[in-house]
Formats: structure tokens, sequence, C-alpha cells
């Protein structure tokens, strides 16, 4: 997959899901500021209110992959979809099951910041995902971006 597959996209999901109430994250967000050169697919995240919506939407707009049941995603929404090869997931009510229960991500649309005419999400953010959903390289990895540019993360604010 080309990264200029993956823009188009994107940029096609601007134009079907609308401006608002969901944002780009996992490795294409990183993608996007430099910390991964090649995203493997393209994660959604949206509010509840509109899950069953934009999975609609998308369930027209590309092949729908069945999904089975993960030992510790607890997410109220998700849906995974396949595009010219890139898979795409949609996750809304992102929950993890951990030992002491299950931990929560707020996603907060408001939050979301509109680059290259795409609206990715907050990297800080992302970190909080990656600690909840234990990928120990990716945690590093963005704390360490995070840490030698202090700016993009005043610009979230």
């Amino acid at each position: 997959m080309q990264h200029t597959d993956i823009r188009q996209i994107a940029t096609e999901l601007v134009q079907l899901l609308g401006p608002t109430d969901w944002a780009i994250g996992g490795s294409f967000l990183l993608q996007c500021y430099g910390i991964e050169p090649q995203a493997r697919d393209l994660d959604l995240v949206c509010t509840l209110q509109r899950f069953e919506e934009f999975k609609t939407l998308l369930s027209q707009y590309a092949q729908v992959v069945p999904v089975s049941l993960h030992p510790i995603y607890r997410s109220k929404g998700f849906a995974r979809f396949r595009k010219n090869g890139l898979e795409l997931e949609l996750m809304a009510g992102i929950q993890v099951l951990k030992d002491d229960g299950l931990q929560a991500f707020e996603f907060l649309p408001e939050k979301t910041s509109w680059q290259q005419d795409l609206p990715l999400m907050q990297l800080a953010d992302w970190l909080e995902l990656y600690q909840l959903f234990e990928r120990p390289k990716r945690v590093k990895q963005l704390q360490y971006y995070l840490n030698s540019n202090p700016e993009v993360i005043r610009s979230q604010i």
C-alpha cells in the first residue's frame, strides 16, 4: 500500500463521513508527523453516537471484514473494512479489559487537529491509547517524539 493510496482513501473518507465526530489515529497519524515511515492501516475513532451511521457509510464504500471477539479489547463499537488492500478500522467507545476492570478512553471530537485537510487525533491521545492497548514499542516511540518535539504538544492544547 503506497503512501498516496492511504492519503487518497483518507481524503475520500472526509468526503464520505463529513468533517466532524471522527478523526484519524494509529500508524497513519504517526506517518503524518514523520514518526512512522509507512502506515499499515487506517484507524478511525468516532463518537459512539455516530458509530452506526459511519459503519453503514463505510460498508457502502469498502468491503466489510468479519471481526472476532478480542480477549481484552471491549470497545462499544468496532468494525473492520478493506479498501484496495488497505485495512480500515472504525472504533468508538474504546475500552480495554484490565486486571482491575474496564478502562475507557473518551474520544473528544473538539480536540481534532486539521492538517493537510485531514482530521487528525492528538498525538497525546494516541500515547494514552497505546498505553491502554499495551503496545510498549509504540509508547516508547511516541514518548521519544513528544519529548524531542515539545512544541507539538503545545500546539495541540
